[in-house]
């Protein structure tokens, strides 16, 4: 579910109830002149909400004089150990449940009476699978009868009576469902009027042709009504999960009308509405960006241009939605914000745009910096970005400014991207599956040359064998290009010895110093035992061994959900392990025929460094 937009269009009475009646967990963040306000919902019921005068539990119960300075500053040790405010207030007997529901209960309302009447400010709801008690700050479960508080014990009105705007949100979901029904019993739908409150002209009954035959009981899909000039917040059932988005549906030959076609219908799914066109389901962004200002902007610059945009806070959401798009063979651009991490050439979404060019390296890519760095630009667009862009400065992101402003950079974000698909449809002929696939097996083409490139390259570099930091630093270089993290072992004296690594390790020391200390006994079970006695390659999961849990507490103890082994040979003999994993993004493994083939190579020049190593310490 997407909901955002303008206060001017939906008020938020209509957005409470909203997200209520669909029983919905996420966080719904308000930004007008005075700053950030946020309302935490959990299976439709308020739970909190915060504001700047407000910022947290504890900030509202020193004010109130229900907590003093000393135990303001208590109950924050205690959250930054794990505990949540609310627990601890009643386990220190600071308050009763009971008067913390009532402290609760009274802070919510606080932040929201101000913001019921209000027309000014853009609001975005955040859809989120769950949420922890650290982040709703007390146990609802535990303080409210029903785990939080309907819309009618804030918004106003007597106990259980239904404030008006939800009755007509009843009604116009109460004809989806019917719809629904219909579809699902074979019978006829019964034309609804559908009308939301959101704007739409209503069409007339007569005016409607029939529904078209439904291939899936979820959805029943009708002409759409005509949309006014000027903006009006979209209410849709989300595309999919912000975790990992399935990939988009097969669509028949008849599903791709010539560019440009708004042949748009509206999608029932439970009871929600969403607009989408066939084009729109092969034109996707993805949008990395923590500033929801911004991410309302882009949400509403994209819309108007038929794009389905899916935006996240979190660099993890992205690599699952990256993953999902890469089976479905979805071409997508991608923004990426830099934070204060990607001052240095590893930054977290350097490396995740270097990740991405490493699967595809035709999908366009633009970095967003929040301040205008030439250095950064610099490396970035190195590092292989396709553009670099900055954000509006907080300066001009004033009262009177901040619209046009960001309204600018979103029209920026859709011009690169409308340029992006268009060289797409250029390239395959046209857009759709078959379109998606020929772009991939076209950059899967250049990768297989761009690899055989780099192998002739390194093969030449394995001019010196006596040195074995050389070629092993060779080797590494290339497995770089085939996995997260890697390390590279010799078998020497019955144990195998660590040479070097690379990839991340979760802090302190760096890989190559982490692996160089790692010895595991050639008699005892280990993917590398298994490997040196089949002398065959291995991929997938790992056993659980003591030495297998050994080796991935040395790499920095991220678990890998994908690994390789692949043995080093001479004569018939293994002298060496490659190790390598996915334990950074957890994508899958690609191919890696190509390192095999290179290992195969360089067994000579690694078993002569491997003995003239042992010459030189002798």
């Amino acid at each position: 579910m997407s909901l955002l937009g303008r206060l001017e269009d939906l008020s938020l009475i209509d957005i409470v109830q909203i997200v209520f009646l669909s029983r919905r967990t996420g966080v719904l963040e308000i930004i007008d002149e005075s700053g950030r306000h946020t309302v935490l919902f959990r299976q439709g019921l308020v739970v909190n909400a915060s504001s700047p005068e407000y910022p947290d539990l504890v900030a509202f119960l020193e004010k109130k004089s229900l907590v003093n300075t000393l135990q303001a500053a208590s109950l924050r040790k205690m959250e930054e150990s794990g505990i949540a405010y609310g627990t601890a207030i009643v386990e220190m007997n600071l308050l009763s449940p009971e008067d913390l529901a009532d402290a609760i209960r009274s802070r919510i309302v606080e932040v929201v009476t101000p913001l019921m009447d209000s027309r000014e400010g853009e609001f975005n709801f955040i859809l989120s699978d769950s949420m922890t008690l650290l982040d709703v700050e007390y146990d609802p479960d535990s303080i409210f009868k029903e785990g939080g508080l309907a819309p009618q014990k804030i918004l106003g009105g007597p106990e259980g009576e239904k404030l008006k705007p939800l009755k007509g949100l009843e009604e116009s979901l109460k004809a989806g469902k019917e719809l629904l029904r219909g579809a699902t019993s074979g019978e006829p739908a019964a034309p609804a009027s559908l009308d939301l409150g959101l704007g739409q002209r209503a069409t007339a009954a007569a005016e409607r042709p029939p529904a078209p035959p439904v291939a899936a009981p979820q959805s029943v899909a009708f002409p759409l009504p005509e949309a006014p000039a000027t903006f009006t917040p979209v209410v849709d059932e989300e595309p999919f999960p912000q975790s990992a988005p399935p990939a988009p549906p097969p669509a028949p030959a008849a599903q791709n009308p010539p560019h440009g076609s708004a042949a748009g219908q509206f999608k029932v799914a439970g009871g929600l509405f969403s607009i989408e066109t066939p084009e729109a389901q092969f034109r996707n962004v993805v949008l990395y960006e923590r500033n929801p200002l911004v991410r309302v902007a882009a949400k509403r610059a994209f819309a108007r241009k038929n794009v389905r945009i899916f935006q996240y806070g979190s660099l993890e959401d992205v690599r699952a939605a990256m993953t999902d798009l890469f089976r479905s063979n979805s071409f997508f651009v991608t923004f990426l914000e830099l934070s204060e991490e990607d001052k240095t050439s590893d930054g977290p979404s350097v490396r995740l745009m270097q990740q991405l060019k490493a699967r595809n390296p035709r999908l366009p890519v633009v970095l967003v910096d929040p301040a205008a760095d030439l250095r950064r630009r610099h490396d970035v667009l190195r590092a292989g970005a396709d553009l670099y862009l900055t954000k509006p400065t907080p300066a001009r992101l004033q009262p009177g400014l901040a619209e046009e402003e960001l309204s600018l950079f979103a029209d920026e974000l859709v011009l690169f991207a409308e340029r992006s698909f268009q060289q797409w449809e250029e390239l395959t002929g046209r857009y759709g599956v078959e379109a998606g696939k020929k772009f991939y097996e076209l950059a899967s083409k250049d990768s297989v040359d761009r690899s055989f490139g780099l192998l002739k390259q390194l093969i030449n570099e394995l001019s010196n064998p006596n040195d074995i930091g050389e070629v092993s630093a060779t080797i590494l270089r290339l497995a770089s290009q085939y996995v997260d993290r890697g390390a590279l072992f010799v078998l020497r004296n019955g144990e195998f010895v660590g040479l070097g690594g690379f990839g991340v390790t979760g802090g302190g020391e760096e890989m190559s110093g982490r692996v160089k200390r790692i010895r595991i006994a050639r008699n005892i079970p280990s993917i590398l035992a298994d490997v040196a006695s089949t002398g065959a390659p291995h991929r997938g999961k790992m056993r659980k061994t003591p030495a297998n849990v050994d080796l991935v507490e040395h790499l920095g103890g991220a678990l890998p959900s994908e690994v390789v082994a692949l043995p080093i040979a001479h004569a018939d003999r293994t002298i060496g392990i490659l190790y390598g994993d996915n334990a950074e993004n957890h994508g899958p493994i690609d191919n890696v025929t190509g390192l095999e083939i290179f290992l195969t190579q360089a067994g000579y020049a690694f078993s002569n460094a491997v003995f003239a190593s042992e010459r030189a310490r002798s």
